[in-house]
């Protein structure tokens, strides 16, 4: 009786065992990868998994994103380790949508949702350099309108992206981030000298990717472009740049590159006055000669009234210079610093030479009408009998000037008032036997013919 009892509570004990050993077995094969971490879950959780997976996957791939969707959600509800791709398709398919929603409130909820997708993807597979910088450049993309708190948790996104990432930051995280930093400031949401610290950052990484790679061209397209982003807008004053760019060159006073970013920045930020644009520029020259390393060197010494050393670098530049259109700013160059020399002639002939690089630009002509206005104790020693005639000429380089150039009109405008008051007198003309309208040829080294018009 005993052994049976015993049997049977054995057998009773066996037979609970089997039946929990099966209950758990069940709860195991049937739990979904959420619940138990697994990849894709287990039993009927795991084929329901895979079944969805492999659906949203082929109408996605026919972008058919209306019929993928619903089995979409479900794999990233219930299998959210099942695969990376779920994440990758997942933004894909809300952004599509993002783009062709009209309603705004259902586009914001769009939004969250694809922020969500990013964060679950970190959850479960990590490589937060490389996310968040793709979750900050699409949060700036979609809600760069929106409240300026979505501006600073996108910027902080990239921020977040580029400390993990370093040189290996991708460039449109890169270019964000400056876009985002600039609208901060403007927002008085950071100062400028983060964004100049950003700036900095940014042109030190691409400068490593620059000199890593095999193909240059975009990254220093790139870098141009984050540079004229940061410069087309007074963010930093002179103030804050100088003593940083200072630091920045003593440290290695004749790193081309580095040297290249200062004289960059210094120039598109009104700074070009300062010394250290002056000894960065020289530095830049001596390590690596160009036109417009030497154009910077004329520019300082023009501003430093050092006018035969600005020739020197301008003819230099003219040189070295292919493009037309720079080179016709350098022969002016050429043609203010003859001018300040009182070098009349050369200063019109090199006038004469930027217009003919560029014959829609009025600056040569509103020059060389100054150049003449001032000629006339040049006419006066040549025994000219109107010297004053040089004011005729003057004022008809004024009118050419606004007339190829509306740009210059207000300019020219003025300076046709200014020299039309000192028109020789109809008396002055009477001894030399010129009268109104008469054509009077201007000699010297003018040698230019002009219409006679009195006060």
């Amino acid at each position: 009786m005993i052994k049976l009892i015993k049997m049977k509570v054995k057998g009773n004990l066996y037979i609970l065992c089997i039946a929990g050993v099966c209950l758990f077995m069940s709860e195991v094969y049937s739990q979904r990868g959420v619940d138990d971490g697994s990849q894709y879950g287990h039993g009927e959780d795991s084929i329901r998994c895979l079944t969805n997976i492999s659906l949203y996957r082929e109408y996605a791939r026919q972008k058919l994103y209306k019929d993928a969707l619903p089995y979409w959600r479900l794999a990233y509800k219930e299998c959210p380790g099942a695969s990376k791709n779920i994440y990758i398709d997942g933004v894909k398919m809300y952004k599509y949508y993002i783009e062709k929603e009209k309603d705004e409130n259902v586009r914001s909820a769009l939004i969250d949702t694809l922020m969500q997708i990013y964060d679950q993807r970190i959850e479960y597979y990590k490589d937060k350099c490389n996310v968040r910088g793709r979750q900050g450049v699409d949060l700036l993309r979609y809600r760069r309108n929106d409240d300026i708190e979505y501006i600073v948790q996108g910027y902080d996104y990239l921020m977040e992206s580029m400390t993990m990432c370093k040189n290996k930051t991708s460039g449109a995280v890169l270019a964000t981030l400056i876009s985002a930093s600039i609208t901060l400031c403007q927002n008085e949401k950071v100062d400028g000298e983060q964004v100049f610290e950003d700036y900095l950052a940014s042109i030190d990484i691409l400068n490593n990717q620059i000199m890593k790679s095999s193909k240059k061209d975009n990254l220093i397209n790139l870098k141009e472009s984050i540079t004229e982003n940061f410069t087309s807008k007074p963010i930093c004053s002179c103030d804050i740049l100088i003593p940083v760019l200072n630091e920045r060159m003593e440290n290695d006073p004749y790193d081309v590159e580095n040297l290249k970013i200062i004289t960059a920045v210094l120039k598109k930020s009104n700074c070009s006055d300062s010394e250290l644009f002056f000894k960065a520029s020289k530095n830049l020259h001596d390590s690596l000669p160009s036109a417009e390393s030497a154009e910077n060197i004329a520019v300082m010494a023009f501003i430093k009234d050092k006018y035969n050393e600005a020739i020197k670098y301008y003819n230099k530049a003219v040189e070295l210079e292919i493009d037309s259109l720079k080179k016709s700013i350098y022969y002016l160059g050429l043609a203010k610093s003859n001018y300040k020399l009182k070098n009349h002639q050369k200063a019109r002939n090199y006038a004469l030479k930027a217009f003919r690089l560029n014959n829609n630009w009025g600056e040569p002509y509103l020059l060389i009408g100054q150049i003449y206005a001032e000629s006339k104790d040049d006419l006066v020693a040549a025994e000219e009998c109107i010297p004053q005639a040089a004011y005729w000429i003057a004022v008809d380089k004024f009118v050419e000037a606004k007339k190829v150039d509306p740009n210059v009109e207000t300019e020219a405008n003025k300076l046709i008032a200014t020299y039309s008051k000192y028109y020789p007198s109809k008396e002055d003309a009477f001894f030399c036997s010129i009268n109104e309208g008469d054509t009077y040829k201007i000699g010297s080294w003018i040698n230019e013919t002009t219409s006679a018009r009195f006060e």
